[in-house]
């Protein structure tokens, strides 16, 4: 989640540069992404910083010497935003919200493996000895997870059976996958340069 995004609103930027035309339409959008922002988020203090940091903005457009700067239809919409971010971040505070399951996370990543098992066995060593998530986590706990994201049944037993069967592959073709990998992805920026 973006924590700058409610300060690059339309609304935001016609409050910053003083401008008038179509206020009131910049306004309701603007609640509607609060609103969005509130009800969509799960991490309840992502939106708690981005409705602080809005506050803030807004409270600085607020002060003597800008209210001075801007005419009384802007003082008008930069005061009603100002108490509507601040009852919401109020109201938001207050709100109970219970915490999700990891099950319930790695089923909304919604992506389902399709590739060879072996495949994700080549990827998660790949991953450990290249130390991708530091060097106290084992092959074993990373391919472990990939699996459960992607929704792959393997056992301990099998993985290191792949990985066994890997090593005994010829010395320079061990990772078939990663080796496709990189030649497909070299071959698609190729055809992009050449259509460039």
């Amino acid at each position: 989640m973006d924590i700058f995004a409610l300060t690059e609103t339309e609304f935001f930027r016609k409050l910053t540069d003083g401008e008038n035309d179509n206020l009131h339409i910049a306004y309701k959008d603007f609640v509607l992404q609060v609103s969005e922002l509130c009800n969509s988020s799960k991490c309840k203090g992502n939106v708690i910083t981005a409705l602080l940091l809005v506050e803030v903005e807004i409270s600085h457009l607020q002060t003597e010497e800008g209210r001075l700067s801007v005419n009384n239809t802007l003082s008008s919409f930069i005061s009603k935003a100002l108490t509507f971010v601040r009852q919401t971040l109020s109201h938001y505070k207050e709100v109970d919200f219970s915490m999700v399951d990891e099950e319930d996370m790695i089923d909304s990543v919604g992506l389902n493996w399709t590739a060879k098992k072996t495949a994700l066995i080549e990827i998660g060593y790949a991953f450990k000895v290249a130390k991708c998530f530091g060097e106290n986590v084992s092959a074993k706990e990373i391919i472990r997870k990939l699996a459960k994201i992607f929704h792959v049944d393997m056992t301990d037993g099998y993985i290191y059976n792949k990985y066994a069967e890997m090593r005994t592959r010829a010395r320079n073709s061990r990772t078939y996958f990663i080796n496709t990998l990189v030649d497909s992805l070299n071959s698609f920026m190729s055809r992009q340069d050449a259509e460039d």
